[in-house]
This record gives structure tokens, sequence and C-alpha cells, in this order.
């Protein structure tokens, strides 16, 4: 699909609106007597990135965080888009030179609770149900759980210093080769339908590698097997002793006759 519009409006007033057109889409700084040092910095192409990020499933405080510094924010421009109920729509198209070609327009605010706007095509989805939806609407034929929405877009999406240095390794630093696996396979146009059971097995794997490393850490795996050999002779002690036993297999009818001998004896003496 193709960007078609990106809206910024507040209540009934367009505050900025920018129609995309087919190959390279250019930000240009246009101000009058600029400065010849100037670089052009500043005039809202990262955040034209981020703006469309937003729409496609990313945090709200992709906006306002210091990109440098997660904690610090920018008070000023989050009360703006707060208070001014700021939304923001795109819209997408199956083909920009087709009037009457399927759309997918998406919207959303930067407000929270019962004021929030999280839409797609005039409907409201909770958090975890628009990016799914999103994935259905765009890749169709995608029907596995993996890789998702935001993992595909990650090699379109780049205004991080990550995924601006990363050519190929644009997902988080924490993901696994797994994950990585299969995006690339999608990218190639192969499906691999059990991709999350493959995930699965491969974190349980680490998991125990994980353990079993810990584990050596303290005793070599020698020492170990040495232990266990120790214990298992104990056991096959303790059964043979349990079986010398000599118990006797009438045990509960002899002690029921005692009792009832008892209370007879205790009958006639009163």
């Amino acid at each position: 699909m193709f960007l078609k519009t990106l809206q910024i409006t507040s209540g009934q007033k367009v505050i900025r609106e920018i129609v995309f057109r087919k190959g390279i889409n250019l930000i240009i700084d246009e101000t009058l007597n600029v400065d010849a040092q100037s670089t052009g910095n500043n005039i809202g192409k990262t955040t034209v990135l981020k703006l469309i990020d937003f729409c496609f499933g990313a945090k709200p405080q992709i906006i306002y965080t210091d990109t440098e510094n997660k904690r610090e924010s920018y008070t000023l421009v989050k009360g703006f888009l707060i208070n001014n109920e700021v939304l923001i729509t795109l819209e997408l198209t199956d083909d920009l030179d087709e009037g009457n070609a399927n759309e997918i327009v998406i919207e959303r605010n930067f407000l929270s609770k019962n004021k929030i706007i999280r839409r797609i095509n005039g409907q409201d989805y909770t958090e975890d149900e628009f990016e799914i939806e999103l994935l259905k609407l765009i890749f169709p034929e995608h029907l596995a759980d993996k890789p998702s929405l935001r993992q595909i877009i990650s090699h379109n999406i780049r205004y991080k210093d990550q995924h601006l240095n990363n050519t190929l390794k644009t997902l988080s630093r924490y993901s696994s080769d797994t994950e990585y696996e299969t995006l690339y396979l999608f990218l190639l146009g192969c499906e691999f339908y059990k991709v999350n059971e493959k995930q699965e097995i491969t974190t349980k794997l680490k998991q125990e590698i994980t353990f079993k490393n810990r584990l050596e850490k303290q005793q070599s795996k020698n020492d170990y097997e040495i232990a266990l050999s120790l214990i298992d002779n104990e056991i096959e002690e303790l059964n043979e002793s349990k079986a010398r036993l000599n118990i006797n297999e009438n045990f509960e009818a002899d002690l029921n006759n005692l009792n009832k001998l008892k209370y007879k004896i205790n009958k006639s003496s009163s």
C-alpha cells in the first residue's frame, strides 16, 4: 500500500496536511532569508516519520520524549498535543492514481482512558486489537502471529540511530536470531506457520542451558554424577533394610482382637 495523506487536526481546525506522491517525497525548508549556515534541521522531518510510526502502533511518548534521555519529555509539546486534543489521521491506499482504490484510514490521538482515539476505518480498537487489525488489512495473506506488524515495518520507518546505522538488524537490541530468521523469511516471501512453536522451544532451550551453566558453576558434571551415585546406593540400602523388616501380616486383625479382649476385661471387672 501507499501513504496517501497525513493530517494533523485540532477539532475542526487543520493544523497541517501532507499529501504524498509516488516516488521520493522530500521535506524541504522553504523559509525565506534563511542563514547560509543553516542545515535545514528542525523543520519536522523526523517528526513526520514519528507521526507515521505512531499511526502504525508506536507509543505516543515517541513524539514528546527526548530521544537521548527517555526519562525527559518536552512538556510544551506534550501539553499542546493533549490540551488541544490533537488528532493524527493517516490515510493509506492501494493505488495513488486510482480514485476508487481500497483505502485504510487510521486515526489516533494523545489522550487517555475514555477520551483515547484509536480507530481504523471508523472502528475503535483496543491497543492489542489495533496492531492485529492493521496487520490483517495491510498483509491479508500473512496468517502467522510472527513477524508482527511492528517488526515488519521496522525496515521501512527509520529515524532512530539504531535503525539508521543497521542495514539489516532493525529490531530491538534484545531480539533473538529466531525473530530475525522469521522476519527475513517473511520478507523473502516464505511463510512459516509454526514459528511461535519454534520460538517457544528456543526460549525454553536457552533457559535450560542457562540453568545447566549455573549448576556447573558450583560443581562439575562429574561431581553431580558421584553425588547421585551415592544417593542411589543409600536408597538401595534403605530398600533392603525395609525388605528385612518382620511385619505381621495380620497386625490389624490382632489389634482388633486385643481391643475386644480389653473391652471384655474392663466390662467384667466393673
